[in-house]
């Protein structure tokens, strides 16, 4: 995993396939988690659930150069 900052509030993340799948699973779990716990803020469940709506629907775009997808596992 590589992290670089290309400017304020810009960052540029290098991550493998496996390492992305295993970020996107865990901002999956705590999503579910802030959703059942009253105690959660707003602000941040909001963030995290457009975060991943953001990250499903560039997911979706992703295809090899033979035309296949290429979604991480």
């Amino acid at each position: 995993m590589k992290l670089e900052r290309e400017r304020e509030n810009v960052f540029r993340l290098t991550v493998t396939a496996p390492e992305l799948s295993a970020l996107a699973g865990a901002a999956r779990l705590t999503l579910a988690a802030m959703r059942a716990d009253p105690a959660a803020p707003p602000e941040a469940v909001v963030l995290l659930d457009r975060l991943l709506r953001d990250y499903d629907r560039s997911l979706s775009g992703l295809q090899d150069d033979d035309g296949r997808s290429a979604r991480p596992s």
